[in-house]
């Protein structure tokens, strides 16, 4: 290519000219799903879908821009899921805030790589602002941590802390050179933890599930027999994991009881509030989330109640030096403060990521533009779409609820008539395909005490009551369809 072609892929007025077009699309799709009016998913299964997208890499150009505008428009976003559509019940993703996306856009193309304070200044400052807002939220009064790719990642940066603690030597000996080392959660913990067993080398058996009550909560009492019979086989607990809306149920242990239990026996505690954290903000919910300040790493995912574009998440700590543990490790050629003046600001010291993305102006953008209330009323909204749908299944004929919603996940089934354990299985099964392949509503499923449970995830503002009525009158009608 010539010199004059190279210059033309970063042609700013070109960038200006789609970028205007793109704005413009991409509003007219978010209006169009915010309305219910946009279809939900189009449904072919991935094999059939698969086909029309295998094709040669382009040698040349095949697009222009504007060709490439029209691309989008009638290939990607009708393929799409459509989070902004109030039908849209299943997961726990959040439909973004559309200020928030014009963050990325800003972070993509600026690009600071924030390994070090030098290859993204604003950035690493941006993000020392968006931990202290939400450590202090947590209520820790000197709390730090980072940002990561995913509340995955997050919770194995904080276990990776707690098994430094609990065995100094194995970062450079290897697992060997400790005890076999333990950690408890709830049986209903989120599957990233057993993976971090793993992934640490402990083995998945590692892992000892704790019982939990008829409320999704983790049982006290079995976790403290769980932790002496540990004792008696001296097999050290490096750490107890607590969860704050569990993925399942959205169910959150007695924080405050395990904290103070943690404390007296030495155990690092670490809270997955991956999904309930943000309960934190609002004057109406916090009081769910007592005794959270006493844990020593809590995990918060960004793009689900804090309404971020996927991904953003936060690994918190409660003491400066801890946040350290996760990596001991030396790199010369990228930390070479002598003085140590700038360790705080370069973040690869804390994080598995070397390379990262500018990931705090969105969580600071939005705090900036709606305040901490405004953010706590999406959470407080949605909380109450819960409440108002468990309501109505408990007055609806035909309907289950597994349990009173802690959060905006409401587990339930339809039985009618049916009493068969694997028939009434079968029909959830049923009724959620149907929902999902037909457009009409977005559900999961989820499997708790052997039975089949349809789940839904209140994220969209935009829900309504009427809504979840539609809900229950199309579940219905399926039903008696295959009866």
């Amino acid at each position: 290519m010539t010199s004059s072609e190279l210059y033309q892929m970063f042609d700013s007025e070109q960038f200006r000219s789609s970028g205007h077009a793109l704005i413009d699309l991409l509003a007219a799709q978010l209006t169009h799903e915010l309305s219910g009016k946009a279809e939900l998913i189009h449904w072919q299964p991935p094999v059939e879908a698969a086909q029309s997208w295998q094709q040669p890499m382009p040698e040349v150009a095949e697009l222009s821009h504007s060709d490439f505008i029209t691309w989008l428009q009638e290939e990607i976003l009708p393929r799409n899921l459509a989070m902004h559509h109030p039908h849209s019940m299943a997961h726990q993703a959040a439909p973004p805030l559309p200020m928030a996306a014009l963050c990325d856009l800003v972070a993509a193309l600026c690009n600071q790589a924030m390994a070090l304070y030098e290859t993204g200044p604003a950035a690493t400052l941006l993000e020392h602002q968006a931990i202290h807002w939400l450590t202090t939220a947590v209520g820790w009064s000197h709390g730090t941590g980072v940002l990561t790719s995913g509340g995955s990642q997050a919770n194995l940066t904080a276990l990776l802390a707690a098994r430094q603690h609990a065995a100094a030597n194995i970062w450079q000996e290897g697992v060997t050179a400790a005890p076999p080392l333990r950690i408890l959660a709830s049986e209903l913990a989120h599957y990233s933890v057993k993976r971090t067993a793993a992934i640490m080398g402990l083995g998945a058996d590692a892992l000892i599930s704790i019982a939990t009550d008829q409320q999704g909560r983790i049982s006290l009492e079995a976790l403290k027999e769980a932790h002496t019979a540990c004792q008696h086989r001296h097999e050290p607990v490096m750490a107890i994991v607590a969860t704050a809306g569990c993925t399942a149920t959205g169910s959150i242990d007695p924080l405050q009881a395990i904290g103070q239990y943690c404390q007296a026996h030495g155990v690092w505690l670490h809270i997955d509030g991956a999904h309930g954290a943000a309960a934190v903000l609002s004057n109406q919910h916090a009081d769910k989330l007592q005794g959270i300040h006493l844990a020593d790493s809590v995990s918060w995912d960004g793009h689900k109640l804090l309404y971020m574009p996927a991904t953003v998440s936060a690994v918190l700590f409660r003491n400066t030096a801890d946040s350290y543990l996760s990596f001991a490790q030396e790199a010369s050629y990228l930390f070479n403060d002598e003085h140590g003046e700038e360790t705080d600001f370069n973040l690869s010291y804390r994080t598995l990521e070397c390379t990262k993305r500018m990931m705090a102006l969105k969580i600071v953008a939005a705090f900036k533009l709606y305040g901490r209330k405004g953010m706590a009323s999406l959470l407080d909204h949605v909380f109450a779409l819960a409440e108002q749908f468990a309501v109505m299944l408990s007055s609806t004929p035909g309907f289950e609820l597994l349990m009173h919603p802690q959060t905006n996940i409401v587990c339930f089934r339809y039985h009618g008539n049916v009493s068969n354990t694997a028939v009434l299985d079968s029909l959830q099964v049923h009724i959620r395909q149907q929902l999902l392949h037909r457009g009409l509503f977005h559900l999961s499923q989820v499997e708790i005490n052997n039975s089949i449970w349809l789940r839904s995830v209140f994220m969209n503002p935009q829900t309504q009551p009427a809504h979840q009525q539609h809900l229950l009158q199309e579940i219905i009608a399926i039903a008696r369809a295959r009866a």
